[in-house]
């Protein structure tokens, strides 16, 4: 009888340790996937120097950039917090090669908000609300694109955290940027000072 007792109270044991085991492992990726930062374009969207809009006949569908137009193209975007807690950005995350000239600043809210606001480089944005990011690439130092050539810029990676914990998490354009080799472009490769390293 002690023998039976014994053997049935391990093997409830079992079983409520299975089951915590089985309930930390869902918790553990649920949390996650429900506090991950979450991204999104927001209610501005501006070209800034170099860029123009392409416009479809209805409406603008992606800012573009012809050649070479000036040393630095710029733009302006807000983002939007659309998950569950706040996340800080602290500017570009991994942009591989073509971007890996592109700067990041930001304000918080609006430039409109705080016409005074100085960008920097880090902002907390709480859930539903909105901060200002100030894009910036050195055409100086990208690769040349032929006439007729043309690359699509259809996010821009950042680097987020929440709870102290980084990540890179993209912030997908809408309208995306569009660059475009011109008429006389000179596909001489850039020069030495932008190589890294």
């Amino acid at each position: 009888m002690t023998e039976v007792a014994a053997s049935g109270r391990r093997s409830r044991r079992r079983r409520i340790v299975l089951v915590c085991a089985l309930l930390v492992a869902l918790a553990v990726p649920a949390a996650a996937w429900w506090g991950q930062p979450r991204l999104a374009e927001g209610s501005l969207v501006a070209p800034g120097a170099g860029m123009t809009w392409a416009n479809d006949g209805v409406e603008d569908t992606r800012m573009i950039v012809r050649g070479r137009p000036v040393a630095t193209v710029t733009a302006t975007f807000s983002i939007r917090n659309n998950g569950r807690l706040p996340f800080t950005m602290s500017g570009a995350g991994d942009t591989g090669n073509w971007l890996a000239r592109q700067q990041v600043t930001l304000i918080p809210g609006f430039p409109g908000d705080d016409a005074t606001a100085t960008p920097v480089r880090q902002v907390t944005v709480r859930p539903g609300d909105e901060a200002t990011l100030f894009w910036s690439l050195d055409m100086r130092c990208q690769p040349p694109l032929a006439e007729g050539a043309s690359m699509s810029v259809e996010a821009i990676p950042l680097r987020v955290s929440t709870w102290g914990v980084p990540a890179d998490r993209d912030l997908v354009l809408e309208r995306p940027i569009t660059f475009a080799g011109a008429a006389g472009t000179t596909t001489a490769m850039p020069p030495e000072d932008c190589v890294d390293g």
